[in-house]
């Protein structure tokens, strides 16, 4: 992380298998494909990836790395929906953090649709976050490209911000 903090790089915190104890506790009990396909790409993944932001939030690894930032797929792994939850539960009183978690998220993690190209996950997302803290990706090949550009040209907003979603972002966070 101090590499990555002195760099100004971002880190992206890419979702992955669970361990096989929380695989064999949470997701077994259906067909092999339905409980593959559950604790993989279709949720366990999400969850997986989301627990180690919130882990790295809670350790205070943000505070002690100020420039780091972390990239989130899948419209931040379920972790947005939960910040207000998260703050709510465990405010800065117990966390001794510098900022809240919403604060942190909001400052440091970028987030990208990869291929859920939803215009009310978006909407969350952009009242969340902006549309400076979005970079576009899709998630092929578990996803189709089918329509991944035809959602973003249809967005409501600007066609400066499209840009800024579509690359300009990205160029700035990775200084291209």
């Amino acid at each position: 992380m101090a590499k990555l903090n002195e760099l100004e790089m971002p880190l992206f915190l890419h979702p992955g298998l669970p361990f096989e104890q929380v695989q064999q506790s949470y997701y077994v009990g259906f067909s092999r494909e339905v409980s593959a396909r559950f604790s993989m790409f279709a949720w366990g993944w999400r969850n997986e990836a989301g627990v180690q932001l919130i882990r790295m939030i809670l350790a205070g690894v943000f505070d002690k790395f100020p420039k780091l930032n972390v990239i989130m797929g899948h419209w931040g792994e379920l972790v947005p929906y939960y910040l207000q939850r998260l703050d709510d539960s465990i405010p800065q009183e117990a966390t001794g953090l510098k900022r809240t978690i919403v604060q942190t998220f909001q400052e440091q993690v970028y987030v990208t649709p990869s291929g859920m190209m939803s215009n009310p996950h978006f909407a969350f997302n952009q009242a969340l976050v902006g549309v400076d803290r979005i970079l576009f990706s899709v998630d092929y090949p578990y996803l189709s490209l089918n329509g991944a550009r035809a959602w973003l040209e249809n967005l409501p907003i600007s066609q400066e911000d499209k840009e800024k979603i579509a690359y300009k972002n990205a160029e700035k966070l990775f200084k291209l």
